[in-house]
């Protein structure tokens, strides 16, 4: 299984995974380019309270919506 903190992190080239946070428009930017039905909802809501500190219902909406800045 594909892990989304790796991926997303592999993609933006940051050096360390809590370097995410510093990189919330990059990660925004990755996050639609990337099919997240493929991960586990758990990690999706990790992922988005890790990086962002919004639940992933959040997150998903504002991808839905075509938001082009993160919450």
């Amino acid at each position: 299984m594909d892990d989304i903190f790796e991926r997303v992190h592999v993609k933006i080239g940051c050096l360390y995974l809590s370097d995410l946070r510093q990189y919330k428009d990059r990660v925004w930017d990755v996050l639609y380019r990337i099919p997240l039905e493929k991960y586990p909802k758990r990690q999706l809501e990790d992922f988005s309270q890790y990086v962002f500190g919004v639940p992933y219902q959040r997150v998903k909406e504002g991808l839905n919506r075509g938001d082009l800045t993160p919450p």
